[in-house]
């Protein structure tokens, strides 16, 4: 039996922020083979009092809603408040208890007469989204895609784990309030033990269904990618340019491995993705050579860089659920090194990559020269890194969603 289906996210095409929206896209393009029929829900940037209202629009054969949620500024534009937190923190409260947002949403679900509500990264599109959902009775899945519903920055930064803005009295208060906002879904979905710990451990989600379920990955060969040796080893940064991801300590240590390597013009960094710390990024990369920045790369045309990387890093010095970009890397037949924060248990060191004490420069060098001086063991990790992912692929995450539905 067919179902109507709402995909509720607060980002989405052609908009980006980071890897929810991938996940999303995912799932989105696995639907579309099944009988189910996919709304979706989503936000807009401010374009006068009219995208106050939602639109309804079809692209690429799906009905998508958007509207601008009533706030400050966009969540699309958040990086740019940086350092004006007072500004941000009244954003979030107004997030936080967005009637406009909620009042919309409940519109939309009643009048779509939706069976199911798929609700992903809330934050910008309003935290009483949950709230509308329940109201329509209507069934909800939610799926966890970072911490931000313990600290508004969605950020822990290792070794800040017990710093005082985690713990802060207003911290607690912005939980207790979740807590009661996001209620208990009947499932929740996290892509990693790690995350779904994190919130037990924080008592969210008290009668949910829970369950680990890897996000989707599109799976884009069935054989593994044979590098080719005599080129340049190419190392690959994919993600936001941001402090937190750890670029800036992983451009000091790639200036500091050319020093200590005979041949370093054999080895290139590729930077794909843009953020606030791009301009200090390429300050400290000083016009290196061996650094190339690409900028963003649509995730369509991301194989083209995939074909030329040897080893895709993963940096972050934050607790993240379960970074796309690993997933993204492994279907590609590209072995991936991995701080070792937050969701990354995927990754299992000399089979489809290795992992590295996060935020240790030291360590970090020495991976690096681990991965130059073994070139032949790594290459011959793609098969591993393909046949890690082939059981997570679209078609086999979709089925098991189906049978969550089936279960309403």
């Amino acid at each position: 039996m067919h179902k109507k289906i709402a995909l509720i996210t607060s980002v989405f095409a052609p908009y980006t922020k980071g890897g929810a929206e991938t996940v999303v896209a995912n799932i989105i393009d696995g639907f579309k083979k099944t009988n189910h029929k996919i709304f979706v829900i989503t936000t807009c940037k401010f374009d006068g009092f009219k995208s106050l209202f939602p639109k309804k629009s079809i692209e690429n054969n799906v009905i998508i809603y958007r509207f601008y949620p009533l706030n400050l500024f966009s969540y699309l534009n958040i990086n740019k408040y940086a350092h004006r937190p007072f500004l941000r923190l009244f954003w979030h409260a107004l997030d936080m208890a967005n009637i406009h947002s909620y009042l919309i949403i409940k519109h939309i679900l009643r009048k779509e007469k939706i069976d199911i509500a798929m609700t992903h990264m809330l934050k910008g599109i309003g935290y009483l989204t949950c709230r509308a959902v329940k109201k329509c009775k209507i069934k909800n899945i939610h799926t966890l895609h970072e911490v931000q519903l313990a600290t508004p920055s969605g950020l822990i930064l290792k070794g800040e784990e017990n710093s005082w803005q985690h713990n802060f009295f207003l911290t607690k208060l912005y939980q207790a309030y979740n807590r009661w906002a996001f209620n208990s879904p009947e499932i929740v979905i996290s892509s990693s033990k790690f995350l779904l710990n994190f919130y037990n451990s924080r008592n969210f989600f008290k009668k949910s269904q829970k369950l680990i379920l890897t996000n989707p990955v599109d799976i884009k060969t069935e054989n593994p990618i044979n590098k080719n040796l005599n080129n340049k080893f190419t190392f690959l940064f994919l993600g936001q340019v941001e402090k937190y991801k750890g670029i800036l300590l992983l451009i000091k240590v790639f200036k500091k491995l050319l020093k200590q390597i005979s041949s370093p013009e054999d080895i290139q960094l590729f930077i794909v993705g843009t953020g606030t710390a791009l301009k200090e990024t390429k300050k400290i990369a000083n016009d290196c050579s061996q650094i190339i920045f690409k900028g963003y790369v649509p995730n369509s045309e991301l194989n083209t860089i995939f074909v030329q990387t040897n080893a895709t890093i993963v940096s972050s010095l934050c607790y993240e659920n379960s970074p796309t970009v690993i997933f993204e890397s492994l279907s590609n037949g590209v072995p991936v090194l991995a701080a070792r924060i937050g969701g990354i248990e995927f990754i299992k060191n000399n089979f489809n990559g290795f992992t590295f004490e996060a935020g240790d420069a030291e360590d970090l060098l020495k991976i690096l020269k681990f991965s130059l001086n073994n070139q032949k063991q790594l290459a011959n990790m793609s098969a591993n890194c393909i046949n890690s992912v082939k059981e997570i692929g679209i078609e086999k995450y979709i089925k098991k969603l189906e049978n969550l539905i089936n279960l309403f």
